[in-house]
């Protein structure tokens, strides 16, 4: 019989919201992860294994909404002044590979982006206006 004993917590982890898929190899492989950043390590990690991998990464088909990522160009990629924190509208089973278009229309390299946290960073004001004209229509419905 499976459980926890008497008086002890069972901790069950979220279930990763992103999966990474690919030909690694010659082999198809599938790992959930958590974030954006640990998806581009996987794929990055898969690369150093076999040259000619291919893979994608995405928010899983079972996840119950899309989701908003935050992210801006890592630095070195753009000037500082140009580093603005961009929206990206990421919705369950579709895939992502090589870049990624924010709200505002400006597409990253995934490899050029640095990841934020909610309230990081000087915001794109485009994806700010963007984002609330979507949610505020979405809202109507």
């Amino acid at each position: 019989m499976f459980g926890a004993a008497a008086g002890s917590t069972l901790t069950v982890s979220p279930p990763a919201p992103f999966m990474v898929v690919g030909r690694i190899d010659g082999h198809e492989k599938a790992v959930g992860v958590a974030t954006p950043a640990e998806a581009l390590a996987q794929m990055l990690d898969w690369l150093r294994t076999d040259a000619n991998a291919a893979f994608v990464w995405y928010l899983r088909e079972d996840w119950p909404e899309p989701v908003t990522l935050i992210g801006r160009p890592a630095s070195g990629v753009v000037g500082e002044t140009r580093r603005s924190a961009h929206l990206f509208h990421v919705r369950p089973g579709v895939a992502l590979h090589g870049s990624i278009t924010a709200r505002c229309g400006t597409e990253l390299s995934l490899t050029d982006i640095e990841w934020l946290r909610l309230g990081a960073g000087m915001p794109c004001e485009c994806c700010l206006v963007t984002g609330a004209r979507h949610e505020l229509g979405r809202m109507g419905r």
